[in-house]
């Protein structure tokens, strides 16, 4: 593992470089589909909530929830991620927080709410730890800046375009089921992307 970690270190990748890896767009897709409604989501549990009959009061409690979930969970994530494949972790990161999303809206019981909030939380806070430790796994302190920068140009073309189309969706359909649905998939969607993904290989002439 360390003589790995140092291989990687030692090679530079230029933004050239990346946008001609598969794993590049790989990493790219798997996070900016998951990011879309990550956002966006927050932004519209609120109404989503009091839609369903509750006062204001339950979705603030909601995003408490996450964020207190969030907190709790971040170091086991990193934990994980430093012992196991950060792929699979990666993985099992999405399956849970597509399941808490499920379980959040597809249910009214406030009890089962909680349920899905809090485990939508949980994989939320894999999601910004273990993307990050992805990256520099994959492409190494030296390249760290060159290339997530050019990966976060990507992902926050994605990210950006999360409320407007959910708010679309809403005002058309009446209601958040195809947007949370839509939400829901990409995470499935990325759960199973990331398992693709491999660590890049460069030659000691600088070809890939």
């Amino acid at each position: 593992n360390a003589q790995r970690r140092e291989s990687t270190e030692a090679r530079t990748w230029t933004r050239s470089d990346a946008i001609r890896l598969p794993t590049f767009w790989v990493l790219v897709i798997t996070f900016g589909i998951a990011s879309v409604g990550i956002a966006r989501f927050d932004f519209h549990i609120f109404s989503y909530v009091t839609d369903i009959g509750y006062s204001p009061i339950v979705p603030a409690s909601f995003m408490s929830t996450i964020a207190l979930t969030q907190l709790g969970s971040t170091l086991v994530w990193g934990m994980f991620a430093d012992r196991l494949d950060i792929r699979k972790v990666s993985c099992v990161q999405f399956l849970i927080q597509g399941a808490g999303l499920v379980i959040a809206v597809t249910n009214t019981q406030i009890e089962i709410l909680y349920v899905g909030f809090f485990l939508y939380g949980t994989g939320l806070a894999g999601s910004f730890v273990l993307r990050e430790i992805i990256w520099a796994n994959f492409f190494g302190r030296t390249s760290l800046g060159t290339v997530r920068g050019l990966s976060l140009f990507f992902s926050h073309l994605f990210a950006a375009s999360g409320a407007p189309f959910f708010g679309f969706l809403h005002d058309r359909m009446g209601n958040y089921t195809l947007s949370f649905t839509i939400f829901s998939c990409a995470l499935f969607t990325s759960a199973f992307l990331i398992l693709l993904a491999k660590r890049p290989k460069k030659r000691a002439d600088g070809t890939q």
